[in-house]
């Protein structure tokens, strides 16, 4: 199951806890944790993956307190505005196959109590039987803030978003209503369906979205531009008070939402220091300090909320820290102390700025091991730093130096500057910026790049297995689960992606230091030289290798080349061999044109639905490999499993579907035009590729295929076979069959077990290689 995180959020409530640059999820509350992370951590036994949708201002914030959870696979989405919760949930949604299961929860609640488990287990069982759920708890006091809903067991009859006192209290009364907690869970497939059948513009507009994303790093963009055409409009208005598939569980765990200061007396925040609160002879009165270097003393108050941190200080009555929004909203001299707090979040880590005079600032940085601080400059201030603890590579006007506690540099104005810290542990520097302007306007940035861990000399590790994306289109069967057993929640698996950095489905580091890291990331952290000098001019990782079980037949589809894609898609094209692991009786492909072929003829037929008359119908077999290029038209046919290696791509523009409708009773889009423009409609002759098996005392090997994009061969082993790397590439190893163990000739690593089914990935070395056991292996560089 997958977890929607949605961790937004504008910063007023909490004031002065919170601001618009660290909103209130983030906030340190209980046991020095925020409520961001204990979301996170309630979810861990039931999610596998986490996508986070937030403001692009909080990326950084996000990635340092995701940074605690070891092996966590997640991503983000990040808004430059927010569009409300329809927006945040169904552009999460569409990365994911329809059928797929997702809870969606809110980052500002408190949660306890084992019940909560009971809870989420029903609504999986409902989401599976096609109901939208949402989890329903009791009402303690009528509030206005909250949706409720009308309940008859787990049936909802209607959803009631934020009433006046008056019906509040009426609904408390009647006994036959729960509020709304905002966390849900549902089947893709059934809330899009759901989302189309009754907000049909707004689904649409979220479509045209998500056409327009853009990639960067582990996270989607999504610009100010782009979302301001996403009528801003809640996930019940739009979809929960229309739908007959709505379904309740009434839980019965703990649940607090912090909307409010007053709400703070549910969490067990402290004080900085508890010694530096005083209150005498007061009542009803709450202190919050969180300023290490002062003393709050209160005397004789009643009634009455006072919160201190080191820049702003908040007294009010109790009960009416509501008023707020509107305090900040009427007084706009209070922009700097709403904007920002004096601790601000970066890639490489934070800084707090401890002293702030317009001549002169004092800065305490905190960065992460590994993390890179680019070369910069500045015009109008020169910076004095010593080195509180850590280890840190800096460079001045080119020149490096490793610098350790108690070490000063001087860094003059003008002088261009990098910091890295090339050790194991945190990096703390006290800066002292002096001169005209010590503002952050005053930045020149420099050509520089962030120090991967070759460059900072950590040992790489020689291999690292991988757990694979899943997908479940329509024509998937089960031998993905049965052969190799794979595992995921769907009934059938369709494609399994064992070896892709592709944004559409990444691979899962399992094994080593960088387990549960999408295998993007793993190789921005591991450096592009570890892919070997090949790789060195491309933008992307070049192949993706997949599985893929067809038990229904694929559409016939057509890939455009690298000229075309790079055009109108902005990725390569797609050039694909098929290595044919199993077939039923009788099965075949379809292979490119019989004869020439006009793009009239074609469109015709495909209107006609008589397209594949004029395909090369093909029989296949175990062990058969074709390679499809660029432009030729094809189709996989039902009963076949293949391993399928390719250029990582995307692009495939579906011509003919046999008018199927998905589950959900939609046709798949056609991409008729662009497979008329890119289709080759000379006569193709279908080529099975046979290269002749080499054998030796331990094993055989066999060429699959060599073409510019990349190189597969397939080894037999019985017993032990030596594998050498070089610079070149890096190297895949895909077991289809039996089981091994892989290491290193001289014994420097510890083996690493291996069985049918799995991936391995192995960066670019002069290493030999050992795989011994009983098993067959496609290995596979560029």
């Amino acid at each position: 199951m997958k977890c929607i995180v949605l961790a937004g959020g504008k910063g007023d409530r909490l004031w002065p806890l919170s601001r618009k640059s660290y909103p209130k999820q983030f906030i340190k509350l209980q046991k020095n944790h925020s409520m961001f992370q204990e979301t996170i951590g309630r979810n861990l036994p039931f999610c596998d993956e986490y996508v986070v949708v937030t403001n692009k201002e909080y990326r950084y914030i996000v990635e340092n307190q995701l940074s605690v959870f070891q092996g966590l696979t997640h991503s983000s989405i990040l808004e430059e505005t927010g569009r409300k919760t329809t927006a945040a949930i169904v552009l999460a949604c569409m990365q994911f196959p329809l059928s797929e299961i997702v809870l969606v929860v809110p980052t500002d609640q408190l949660v306890e109590g084992e019940e909560y488990k009971d809870a989420i287990l029903r609504a999986k069982e409902l989401s599976k039987e096609g109901c939208l759920v949402t989890l329903g708890m009791d009402i303690e006091e009528p509030e206005e803030r909250f949706g409720y809903l009308h309940c008859q067991g787990e049936d909802v009859l209607k959803f009631t978003e934020k009433p006046d006192r008056q019906r509040a209290t009426a609904y408390l009364a009647s006994g036959e209503y729960l509020v709304n907690s905002g966390v849900f869970m549902f089947q893709v497939g059934i809330m899009m369906q759901e989302l189309k059948k009754y907000s049909p513009e707004l689904e649409q507009a979220c479509r045209n979205a998500y056409r327009k994303k853009k990639h960067s790093k582990n996270s989607i963009l999504y610009t100010e531009d782009v979302l301001m055409k996403i009528p801003a409009v809640a996930i019940e208005k739009s979809v929960f008070e229309n739908t007959a598939r709505a379904k309740v569980v009434h839980c019965g765990f703990r649940w607090k939402d912090i909307g409010s200061l007053e709400d703070l007396k549910a969490t067990e925040l402290q004080a900085a220091d508890s010694g530096r609160q005083i209150l005498y002879q007061c009542e009803e009165t709450e202190v919050i300090n969180q300023c290490s270097r002062s003393t709050v003393v209160a005397n004789g108050l009643q009634g009455i909320m006072v919160v201190n941190t080191p820049d702003a200080v908040y007294v009010g009555q109790k009960g009416k820290s509501e008023a707020l929004k509107s305090i900040i909203q009427e007084n706009p001299q209070m922009s700097t102390f709403v904007e920002s707090n004096r601790l601000v979040y970066r890639a490489w880590g934070n800084y707090e700025l401890l002293v702030d005079d317009p001549s002169y600032r004092i800065k305490k940085v905190w960065m992460h091991p590994g993390k890179t601080i680019y070369a910069h400059s500045h015009r109008y201030r020169s910076e004095h730093w010593s080195v509180v603890t850590g280890t840190a590579r800096i460079e001045l006007d080119g020149i490096g130096g490793t610098y350790e506690m108690g070490d000063v540099i001087n860094v003059g104005q003008g002088m261009v500057h990098q910091v890295s810290n090339i050790g194991m542990a945190p990096l703390v520097i006290i800066e002292v910026s002096v001169g005209e302007n010590v503002t952050e306007d005053d930045i020149i940035s420099a050509e520089s790049r962030d120090l991967n861990e070759t460059d900072l000399g950590y040992c790489l590790e020689p291999y690292v297995k991988l757990q694979p994306a899943f997908k479940d289109y329509l024509w998937g069967g089960r031998r993905l689960k049965e052969i190799y057993g794979k595992r995921c929640d769907y009934d059938t698996i369709a494609e399994s992606w064992e070896l892709s950095a592709h944004a559409e489905g990444q691979s899962t580091v399992a094994s080593g230091w960088h387990k549960g890291m999408l295998f993007g990331e793993y190789l921005e952290k591991i450096g592009r030289e570890s892919l070997g000098w090949k790789c060195q001019s491309l933008v992307n990782f070049p192949i993706l290798i997949k599985f893929i079980d067809a038990k229904e037949p694929l559409s016939v589809q057509v890939h455009p080349d690298d000229e075309y894609a790079l055009e109108m898609e902005n990725e390569y094209g797609k050039n694909e061999m098929w290595y044919v692991l199993d077939a039923e009786p009788g099965a075949f492909i379809y292979c490119g044109f019989k004869k020439h072929v006009s793009k009239e003829e074609v469109e015709g037929r495909i209107r006609e639905n008589t397209v594949t008359e004029i395909l090369n119908k093909v029989p296949v077999a175990p062990g058969d490999v074709y390679f499809i290029s660029a432009g030729t038209v094809h189709a996989i046919g039902s009963g076949i499993l293949i391993c399928e290696i390719q250029q990582s791509s995307a692009c495939t523009y579906r011509m003919y579907d046999y008018g199927r409708k998905d589950r959900f009773g939609n046709y798949r889009e056609l991409h008729v035009q662009k497979a008329l423009d890119v289709m080759d409609c000379r006569p193709y002759v279908p080529q099975k590729f046979e290269a002749g098996v080499e054998k030796w005392e331990h094993y055989e090997s066999r060429l699959l295929c060599c073409c510019k994009y990349f190189i597969s061969t397939h080894y037999h082993i019985i017993g032990e076979m030596e594998l050498a790397a070089t610079e070149e590439s890096f190297i895949s190893i895909v077991c289809i069959k039996g089981n091994g163990r892989l290491g290193l000739k001289d014994g420097e690593a510890e083996e690493m077990n291996f069985q049918a089914g799995e991936s391995m990935f192995l960066p670019k070395s002069e290493k030999i290689y050992r795989i011994a056991g009983e098993c067959e292996v496609i290995v596979t560089r560029v």
